[in-house]
């Protein structure tokens, strides 16, 4: 309760034990009205994963609500965040907050009852998909009891198809996770091909995971979007530096703003991956990202469309 007092009151001064500089960076940044993180990392954590989150999901939605952003989707590696996000929104109104599920070993790996339960969870909060994440084989050694595989022998698995079916019957967003470049356009393929919608490549140029322009192109070809994150390490090229000088957080460099020409804003949606502590919050990575993308040459028009368009498109919203 003292941290949510402070985060309602004190936010924009002292939130996550930034310097007043750090903090200046952001006062007269623009208005995140209709901006959707569809990327929001919040506790409660397992300690299964070596992963620490600042926020809850409850303080998460109250930083949204304070600094005038749409929405969030919740995200956690281990379980479906869908109730976590009705049970939210029920204590922080005026914000729009959704969940989803990663099909970790946690949930039973490419478990289609799992996908089905979390779209059924009351409230309709739960919207996203997600392919094996910290457990994906492409992620683990080989013959890890803890993998999770998505193909055999360059084909895709039935579970994996039958999950696919799923994420269509309801009409959710499905996104690649942390499976390897290959694996991500046969899940792709497949998934239009059951009738997906709503599709997008997880962070292809961060995180470890690597898509050539190629790749990305032809993802983009097949109706998929580009996940191009906010976090990372070492921000250079434009914009602040650093906007913590003991944990550099933006990774919003020449390559990532490359991309981002190279597919064009109709084919990319911007989130943070933040959540993490001693980082900057999901609304203050936008408020410093934007104006990068703007003095990049990016138009309004454009930035709109990455920042809320293109997200609200992949949860089904107007």
């Amino acid at each position: 309760m003292k941290l949510r007092i402070w985060i309602l009151t004190s936010v924009l001064v002292s939130l996550l034990g930034l310097p007043r500089a750090a903090t200046a960076q952001v006062d007269d940044a623009p208005s995140l009205a209709g901006v959707i993180d569809i990327h929001a990392h919040v506790a409660p954590e397992t300690k299964l994963l070596n992963f620490k989150r600042a926020f809850d999901g409850i303080d998460a939605a109250q930083i949204a609500r304070i600094y005038g952003m749409r929405g969030l989707v919740l995200k956690e590696h281990n379980t479906e965040t869908a109730s976590w996000a009705y049970l939210v929104s029920q204590v922080v109104p005026g914000v729009e907050i959704y969940g989803g599920i990663v099909l970790n070993k946690a949930v039973g790996g490419m478990n289609p009852v799992a996908v089905e339960s979390m779209a059924l969870t009351r409230g309709g909060r739960g919207r996203v998909v997600y392919m094996p994440t910290v457990d994906a084989a492409a992620r683990n050694p080989p013959g890890s009891a803890r993998a999770v595989a998505v193909s055999r022998n360059g084909q895709l698995l039935p579970e994996v198809l039958d999950v696919l079916r799923m994420v269509a019957k309801y009409n959710l967003a499905l996104s690649t996770g942390h499976v390897s470049a290959d694996e991500a356009l046969m899940v792709i393929r497949a998934a239009k091909d059951a009738g997906v919608k709503n599709i997008y490549v997880q962070h292809p140029n961060h995180g470890g995971i690597v898509m050539s322009m190629a790749q990305m192109k032809e993802a983009v070809r097949m109706g998929a979007l580009i996940e191009i994150v906010l976090s990372g390490e070492g921000f250079t090229g434009g914009g602040p530096k650093v906007i913590n000088a003991d944990n550099p957080v933006m990774d919003y460099g020449p390559q990532k703003l490359a991309d981002m020409r190279a597919l064009g804003p109709a084919n990319v949606v911007i989130s943070t991956d933040l959540g993490q502590p001693g980082r900057v919050n999901y609304a203050q990575a936008f408020q410093i990202g934007i104006p990068v993308l703007a003095k990049s040459g990016f138009s309004q028009a454009e930035i709109d469309m990455m920042t809320k368009q293109n997200p609200a498109r992949l949860l089904g919203l107007k």
